[in-house]
């Protein structure tokens, strides 16, 4: 089977995700993925240093009109344009790259990779089976709902979640095109060395969704409370080199600078030795997608205190220790009463890595991402 994977190619998380899913998938089948990818617009430093996480890909450069919203209405109208033909020729050029697949699987992020690129490559003829995976809803989609039912064109459409799942089907897309697939994780060594302290995943957007004012404001009771010796947090993610002015000022704000160690943007085997060395990981997410982190924490052994957002309960389970929403008090409660029992964090880092080892390896992911690409249907159109 010749799969092409059409995916952000620079070391962001969803270039994790495509490169793990690819070694996934060539090792189960034996033949080589191809991976077509393209500058994306993000503004993330890996894309705009061009630091690639794939190590083969047949990419091409391409200007990025970025989703700016104008106030005013024909300014609107004409960047929206201006996206429409510029991801049109992007999804074009795509279609081309991987015209000799017999599976063309297409990563949908955002920018260059969001809804007007994949819609535009759906409605091109192909002789190719294509197949989507949503790993985040854009503006455009969701401002013009009706242009979602373009999904139905797909031999099928991945998610890594329940919630989103329900989200397409209420935009308007096939039940029966649709498949729940877990985002995966790599299952590292075991580790021996001494753990300390909490981490935190900040995605690709620190601010946004992510809880971290309810964070900030745990910390402070947490400090509190486990004075003269509290515990460090350590706050890594995509989203800058440098810790952005605004986190810092929170920090400041609820008297916990001293408290917190910023990594920023760590490669993933540096972030799995963080994760090896910490005690808890905190996801006090409250929408964005936390799968992957949540995985590759279990898989290292961290109990995750976490809500029930970000597809946190699809990834975790039962082993979740499971918070409300923008709740410190309950957040610092559940992170204290782990810090300070061992037997119970044990317990419930066992729970995680057997959940992590049960469902979230690689090649759990890649045989379930193979099933789906034997079982569509393929429009096989002429080209």
């Amino acid at each position: 089977m010749k799969i092409s994977m059409i995916c952000c190619p620079f070391q962001t998380s969803f270039g994790f995700y495509g490169n793990a899913l690819k070694s996934a998938l060539e090792e189960k089948t034996g033949a080589e993925v191809q991976w077509v990818g393209s500058n994306c617009g993000c503004g993330d430093p890996s894309e705009v240093n061009r630091i690639y996480e794939a190590k083969k890909c047949d990419y091409f450069d391409m200007v990025v009109p970025n989703d700016f919203r104008s106030k005013s209405l024909w300014k609107q109208r004409v960047r929206g344009l201006a996206r429409t033909v510029v991801f049109s020729a992007r999804a074009k050029r795509f279609a081309q790259l991987s015209r000799e697949a017999e599976v063309a699987h297409f990563q949908q992020v955002l920018n260059a990779y969001g809804s007007k690129t994949v819609f535009s490559w759906l409605k091109r003829p192909t002789t190719s089976k294509r197949i989507v995976t949503v790993h985040e809803l854009d503006n455009d989609q969701i401002q013009c709902k009706d242009n979602n039912l373009t999904y139905n064109r797909a031999d099928a459409v991945i998610v890594h979640c329940q919630e989103v799942k329900d989200q397409l089907i209420n935009l308007g897309v096939r039940p029966e095109k649709l498949h729940v697939v877990l985002h995966g994780t790599t299952i590292p060594e075991p580790s021996s060395g001494p753990r300390q302290g909490i981490v935190f995943y900040g995605g690709h957007k620190l601010m946004t969704n992510k809880g971290l004012d309810t964070l900030m404001r745990a910390m402070a009771i947490i400090r509190d409370r486990m004075t003269p010796t509290p515990p460090t947090l350590t706050i890594h993610g995509h989203y800058a080199l440098e810790t952005p002015a605004e986190a810092v000022q929170l920090a400041a704000k609820y008297g916990v600078a001293d408290n917190i160690v910023w990594l920023n943007q760590i490669s993933e085997e540096e972030t799995v030795k963080l994760y090896q060395r910490s005690l808890v990981c905190v996801l006090p997410y409250r929408g964005s997608f936390a799968g992957g982190a949540a995985g590759l924490a279990s898989a290292c052994g961290l109990p995750v205190v976490c809500t029930r957002k970000a597809g946190l309960t699809d990834h975790l389970g039962d082993t979740g220790i499971w918070i409300e929403e923008n709740n410190a008090e309950q957040l610092a409660e559940k992170v204290i009463e782990l810090l300070k029992d061992e037997k119970l964090r044990s317990a419930a880092a066992a729970r995680a890595m057997q959940r992590a080892q049960d469902y979230l390896r690689w090649d759990i992911i890649a045989e379930q991402t193979l099933r789906i690409y034997g079982s569509s249907n393929g429009r096989r159109q002429a080209a």
